[in-house]
């Protein structure tokens, strides 16, 4: 054995502890890496107006992603929190007529018979309140570190970035050409999960939002997210929000307007995904079928929780990369 040599299995041990190590903050450092790559010609811009103070624009960079992405994001939490409490509230009714009419009803949330508030939990159960409160300081310190990964993950690969693949190219226990087309479709994955995916379903959302603003449907903005997160679902995403909606109004005696938002419906938000879709995939097409990324999504958040979302696609489409490396190598 030479002097620098390193038994392989000593080297498989310690990159799986250190995979490990990282695992609970992986999804933040993918979403750190995607969302750096979208923010590179805002800082290679700011750079050269800078004369190359390369830490400065990319500390100016991340602060302005900061600025619009963070009220987003408490925008978002406060609107799946309202989402949450109204499929909550349909799930109370026992009948398809009075959940359809509780959807487009101005009434207050029907509660489940033996509900129980959140102050009323935590008084009845005496010792079991101070590890309730843990529980929820303990998550809310989790997400507040997840963030401080991703800031600090995107300011980290503005500046090195770059030098850190080249590394990853050298060392990686396979080929360059490998390496890269692993890459490519790294990138491509997060682009088509940003653009063709969540940038389709965000405009059928605002757009169907703004219908049922209209229309003085209770709850829009929260009936508005779910469909733009239903709209992944092939053919009749859109559809399984809009359309209760259309039969409730009708059912409360609004029957032109129910008419109205399934001619709506039919035409304007379900055509938006054949017609944003298409120019929004330029941007980032992610080459999976949407099937497959839908079960992708619901399967890996079944087994990791809500970060399944990212993983799920991430891993089908390596997944397909990989069979397509080893056939081309197998032919060659």
């Amino acid at each position: 054995m030479k002097d620098c040599e390193i038994p392989r299995a000593w080297v498989i041990v310690v990159v799986i502890a250190a995979g490990l190590l990282m695992a609970p903050f992986a999804g933040w450092i993918i979403l750190a890496v995607w969302l750096s790559g979208l923010a590179r010609p805002l800082h290679n811009r700011l750079t050269r107006r800078l004369r190359g103070h390369v830490h400065l624009a990319a500390a100016i960079t991340v602060c302005l992603m900061m600025l619009v992405f963070v009220p987003l994001g408490v925008v978002a939490a406060l609107l799946v929190v309202d989402a949450v409490a109204l499929v909550e509230k349909l799930l109370a009714s026992k009948q398809v007529h009075a959940v359809l009419i509780q959807l487009v009803s101005k009434d207050a949330p029907v509660k489940p018979r033996g509900h129980i508030s959140l102050t009323q939990l935590v008084l009845s159960q005496g010792d079991r309140a101070w590890g309730i409160i843990k529980m929820v300081v303990a998550s809310a310190a989790q997400i507040l570190v997840g963030l401080v990964v991703l800031v600090a993950g995107i300011y980290a690969m503005l500046i090195d970035g770059g030098r850190w693949y080249k590394w990853i190219e050298q060392n990686a226990p396979m080929p360059q050409k490998a390496v890269r087309r692993f890459a490519e479709a790294f990138n491509e994955t997060g682009h088509g999960l940003m653009f063709g995916i969540a940038g389709a379903g965000l405009l059928q959302g605002i757009v169907a939002t703004i219908a049922f603003l209209v229309l003085g449907v209770p709850q829009a903005f929260a009936l508005g997210l779910l469909t733009a997160i239903l709209s992944i679902v092939p053919i009749v995403g859109t559809a399984l929000v809009w359309a209760p909606i259309a039969v409730g109004l009708a059912l409360t005696g609004r029957v032109y307007e129910g008419v109205g938002l399934a001619i709506f419906g039919m035409t304007v938000i379900g055509s938006i995904d054949n017609l944003a879709r298409p120019w929004l995939t330029r941007r980032g097409k992610l080459q999976l079928p949407g099937f497959v990324v839908l079960v992708a999504m619901f399967g890996a958040v079944e087994l990791v929780g809500g970060w399944g979302i990212l993983f799920g696609p991430l891993v089908v489409r390596l997944a397909k990369e990989a069979l397509e490396v080893r056939r081309e190598a197998a032919t060659a």
